[in-house]
């Protein structure tokens, strides 16, 4: 409660000033939003008697209930943020076991087979899981391999004329939302080529046409200009795992 009076003085109030209270204590939170004129609608009293009954309770008036309000509430959060910071954890923890758990060493054994035999590794990755490709690429060259990134979606259209059966195609996606990763697979596996995709979404056309598919856990991070984000920490564990183990 907001307004916390000695019983002796609650008393010593009117009805309407008392009603007042109630209502203030009751509806804290909107406050802040409220008129002393709405407000006197609402307890069908005065804006005189509002005014009265607030500085009664020890404030200058309106203005000083409603700052009071508002640091409570800052108070309120601060002591909740740990519990906030756990929650964030506990969805990145999430992410890495239901990952690691859903990983086939089949599969990685599988996926390192085809890099070792591959003259080119194309990595295919749009948006923000180009970072991730980026940095997949450049451990794969400090091994020694030829990785090539291909982001541009022109360029994924053109896969039938830069891809050859010699070659091999790493596809990172969250959620599958490009058509053209899928349209390239589909292209990569009809010359040949050895196609692994790493999603964190089944089913998808992507496994379709890929020889090899690797599913991670991922988990909403925010909605920013009308955008839901997903964290690629699940693309990161995959292709770790794939160059530590090439690493060995």
């Amino acid at each position: 409660m907001i307004i916390q009076l000695k019983r002796e003085n609650y008393e010593a109030l009117s009805d309407s000033e008392r009603k007042v209270i109630d209502f203030i204590n009751k509806n804290e939170a909107k406050i802040p939003e409220l008129s002393i004129t709405k407000m006197a609608e609402k307890t069908f009293t005065s804006s005189a008697t509002i005014s009265r009954t607030i500085q009664k309770c020890g404030f200058s008036g309106i203005g000083e209930l409603r700052y009071k309000i508002s640091q409570q509430q800052q108070s309120r959060d601060t002591y909740d943020a740990p519990y906030v910071v756990n929650n964030i954890l506990a969805k990145s923890f999430r992410e890495c076991t239901q990952t690691i758990d859903a990983i086939s060493s089949t599969a990685i054994f599988q996926t390192i087979e085809y890099i070792k035999r591959a003259q080119r590794i194309f990595i295919y990755a749009r948006g923000f899981t180009g970072l991730i490709a980026e940095e997949f690429q450049m451990y794969l060259q400090l091994l020694g391999y030829n990785a090539i990134i291909v982001k541009d979606v022109k360029w994924m259209d053109k896969t039938h004329e830069i891809v050859t059966k010699e070659d091999m195609i790493i596809i990172l996606s969250l959620r599958n939302s490009t058509p053209e990763l899928a349209e390239s697979a589909k292209s990569a596996q009809r010359i040949g080529a050895k196609v692994v995709s790493c999603c964190c979404k089944s089913p998808t056309d992507l496994e379709k046409y890929s020889d090899v598919t690797i599913i991670g856990h991922t988990e909403k991070v925010m909605s920013a200009s009308g955008l839901q984000v997903y964290s690629r920490v699940p693309l990161l564990i995959i292709t770790r795992t794939i160059i530590e183990y090439i690493g060995l």
